[in-house]
């Protein structure tokens, strides 16, 4: 979003990235982030748990929990896979549709440094951000399709999914 203003409205990024514009999109996100994560944690609570109540996951996730119950979990399921493709790929879709635009503006530009001074600024940015989707959808589509068996390796790209991309933020920048 910000590349965007500052690329394509680079005259009127002051007036339309105010305090209160900003404020606004990430009380949203929140709201939304906090109701995406409510119906899962509701539709778990109600589950009954017969076995071990030990749940085999370093990461608060919904998977590893709907396995302890001892009733169909499908709904659950199918929920917890509706809101990991909604978290996952709305935000990628908006970023990847944000770029688009940027790189139609770009190509407007007359000057060729002017167009390798935006790329460049562009180019960090999006490399961090499939530094970060890259490992989480592949863990997740690992772990939906069931192609790793063993907790710890799943546990294990789960970390280096979340822990590499803001170790490589101040490197890339």
């Amino acid at each position: 979003y910000d590349r965007l203003i500052a690329i394509c409205w680079p005259l009127r990024y002051s007036t339309i990235n105010t305090n209160l514009r900003p404020l606004l999109i990430i009380a949203g996100i929140w709201s939304l982030v906090v109701l995406l994560e409510i119906f899962p944690v509701i539709f778990a609570a109600r589950l009954p748990y017969c076995s071990s109540r030990e749940v085999q996951s370093c990461c608060c996730e919904h998977g590893p929990v709907y396995k302890l119950a001892c009733t169909d979990t499908s709904y659950n399921r199918q929920l917890a896979t509706a809101k990991t493709l909604t978290a996952l790929l709305g935000p990628l879709t908006f970023i990847i549709f944000t770029y688009v635009i940027v790189v139609v503006a770009v190509t407007r530009i007359a000057s060729i440094s002017q167009r390798w001074k935006a790329f460049h600024t562009c180019l960090t940015h999006l490399l961090l951000v499939l530094l970060y989707y890259m490992p989480v959808i592949l863990a997740y589509i690992l772990g939906n399709l069931r192609l790793v068996q063993n907790v710890d390796l799943f546990t294990a790209i789960l970390t280096v999914s979340v822990t590499l991309p803001p170790m490589l933020n101040p490197i890339i920048y």
